[in-house]
């Protein structure tokens, strides 16, 4: 069994479909994201975004002949043109399950920036919808773990109705490749969430993503995973860094290679697709054949409550 842990319905459902037979993928778990550019527009995270953006420009490109305020407009008009086409609905995720339920898993998302009503209807919804779990990104969500209520609501819900959390970590491409900009996704922040909820919590990839500086919060990630036996690992966007020598022989004795999964973000990733990330699994000379099969699919399973294929 081959289980994809992160993909995005951004390609009709047949080219899904098509790349999941071309890699051998038995199932494919969907990912709504529920993002408003508006957002960027709220004077608390228009003040936080405006103050790293500008650490990071001066920090970097000081001697740029544009004014502060040029340069500021310019930033967050980039923001929120990035925003469109990656929203994806809690009931798109559900109708695309409900047409391929041989195919597809569904998480849901919920925007934690909105008020207690909507929090509370889109945790509802989820469940009436029957999806298997929620993706959170502090980066295009625009929240930081330790500062918002909706959040610690949203871990209590995964834990008492055993959903997956599967929760971006790292960098983001676009406006998100600047750190101080993905600030709130460096998996520290989870520590003291983690110590009051219990979720299943698949930290998307592990720590590590930036197109700049690779492996970047690893180690944040694989200290949560050293202390919290609920915490997992997808290796979406991050295999060149993850599937070698040094950090697999890292994870196997310090953590264990049953909390990593197989994901490959597809169709974000450029240059990559759901083949060539199973191939650097199988083809890895690090792995035994069973953590081959475990990292691919059946740690996934376990956490899924899927029976083995065959």
């Amino acid at each position: 069994m081959i289980i994809d842990i992160h993909v995005h319905p951004f390609f009709h459902e047949t080219k899904i479909v098509n790349e999941m037979k071309r890699a051998g993928v038995d199932y494919a778990v969907l990912l709504a994201v529920d993002v408003d550019p508006l957002d960027v527009e709220k004077p608390e995270i228009k003040s936080k975004l405006r103050k790293r953006h500008l650490e990071s420009f001066f920090g970097s490109r000081a001697l740029r002949f544009t004014s502060i305020e040029d340069e500021v407009k310019r930033f967050f008009q980039e923001l929120v043109n990035y925003y469109p086409e990656l929203k994806s609905s809690n009931q798109e995720i559900a109708d695309l399950v409900t047409k391929n339920p041989d195919k597809f898993i569904g998480f849901g998302s919920v925007n934690p920036n909105k008020d207690e009503d909507h929090v509370e209807a889109k945790l509802k919804e989820i469940s009436t919808l029957g999806l298997k779990g929620i993706k959170m990104l502090p980066t295009l969500q625009l929240f930081s773990p330790i500062e918002n209520k909706n959040f610690e609501e949203i871990c209590e819900y995964c834990e008492k109705n055993k959903k997956v959390l599967l929760y971006h970590t790292g960098c983001d491409p676009g406006p998100w490749e600047i750190p101080e900009l993905s600030e709130d996704a460096n998996p520290k922040y989870l520590k003291p969430i983690l110590e009051s909820y219990n979720p299943v919590i698949v930290l998307a990839h592990a720590g590590s993503y930036s197109a700049y500086k690779p492996g970047i919060w690893f180690d944040e990630a694989f200290e949560l995973g050293k202390r919290f036996e609920n915490v997992y690992f997808d290796s979406s966007a991050v295999s060149s860094f993850i599937y070698t020598e040094k950090i697999l022989k890292k994870m196997k004795e310090e953590v264990g290679l049953d909390r990593l999964l197989y994901g490959s973000d597809f169709p974000v990733v450029w240059g990559s697709n759901m083949k060539y990330e199973v191939d650097v699994i199988k083809n890895c000379n690090h792995l035994t054949r069973d953590e081959k099969e475990n990292i691919l699919g059946l740690n996934a399973a376990r956490i899924l409550n899927l029976e083995r294929a065959g």
